[in-house]
């Protein structure tokens, strides 16, 4: 079966709480020069297209034109709520987090769960974790960071090792990139275009040189747009690690080890760049993504993949569902 890891679901019920100028947790929707657009930290997401608001049954159908067989549903980053104060951000991701799980009930087989978790303070995360587990979820879905702390920080270590302990596939997704902070690539779509990419990689540079995956090997990380340009950079790292101290500190294996523990999705829009991300990955750590129902997704990715050059049969299956089946228990 072709399993899609990057979907996303814009909850219903932020649509109810906002098609009357009110609010969702802070979030809510704004007209911008014509167009209709969602608002969260005063930043605009969008402009809005029609399949945003999809049903389940229109989800399905697309779906079925995209040979998508599974849809794991996250949330879009921009209600990760690290920002929120925990109660607003828990109480946000279980209703989140219960719609996903109506999806699943109405259509078992065709739609998985990622839980979107309050990470600002790990032990509710946990918590949120477990019941969205008990609940049948295949794992959760995290941001690139939290709130600006990187995933080395040792106040999270207790929730990638429950994430570990419960056997969670946990789902990568860049958000408020750094570029955001800085307020540099604000124009020509920048901070997605190089922002987001940009965050995956600090994000996992922070997991490998941390010595997260040291201590925790068996954890199943997967990062949305092929883990943004760590597959490029792991020649610089595996080289600074040979050079310099600073690598070292906590980590005692070249980058290129930990790297190669990781997983990551099919969404680079370049085969040549696929290609290298195949070759520095393997075929059986990178898996299918689409990031429905956004317009920077691959819009057609089952059939993209079964285009892609040099890709064996086999490898090509493991990438489209072989490998993904396996991780979240479904073989």
């Amino acid at each position: 079966m072709n399993i899609d890891v990057h979907a996303h679901l814009i909850p219903e019920a932020f649509w109810s709480a906002t098609e009357g100028g009110g609010e969702w947790y802070r979030a809510s929707q704004r007209e911008h020069e014509g167009k209709r657009y969602i608002v969260t930290r005063d930043r605009l997401a969008g402009p809005q297209e029609p399949l945003w608001r999809a049903s389940l049954e229109e989800r399905l159908a697309v779906m079925d034109r995209q040979e998508v067989g599974m849809q794991l549903l996250s949330s879009p980053p921009y209600f990760f709520n690290y920002h929120l104060p925990v109660s607003e951000a828990e109480a946000a991701a279980r209703e989140l987090n219960d719609e996903i799980g109506r999806a699943m009930r109405e259509a078992p087989g065709r739609i998985g769960g990622l839980a979107t978790v309050p990470l600002q303070e790990p032990a509710r995360a946990v918590s949120e974790l477990e019941r969205a587990m008990g609940l049948g979820f295949a794992g959760a879905a995290l941001g690139t960071h939290v709130d600006g702390r990187d995933f080395d920080d040792p106040a999270l270590l207790p929730f990638f090792e429950a994430a570990e302990r419960l056997g969670a596939l946990l789902f990568f997704h860049p958000h408020a990139p750094a570029t955001q902070a800085s307020g540099r690539g604000r124009s020509y779509y920048l901070e997605n275009f190089v922002g987001f990419p940009l965050d995956s990689t600090i994000a996992i540079a922070s997991l490998i040189f941390g010595g997260v995956l040291d201590r925790l090997p068996a954890l199943k990380l997967v990062f949305a747009h092929a883990g943004g340009y760590a597959c490029f950079a792991i020649g610089r790292w595996d080289h600074g690690f040979g050079v310099r101290s600073e690598p070292r500190a906590h980590i005692s294996r070249p980058p290129r080890d930990y790297l190669r523990l990781l997983y990551v999705d099919s969404i680079t829009h370049d085969y040549a760049a696929l290609r290298y991300v195949l070759e520095t990955m393997g075929p059986d750590h990178v898996v299918l993504g689409s990031d429905f129902p956004f317009d920077m997704g691959d819009q057609s990715p089952v059939g993209w993949l079964r285009r892609a050059p040099g890709l064996s049969p086999a490898d090509r299956e493991r990438v489209l569902g072989g490998t993904l089946s396996a991780l979240i228990g479904l073989s």
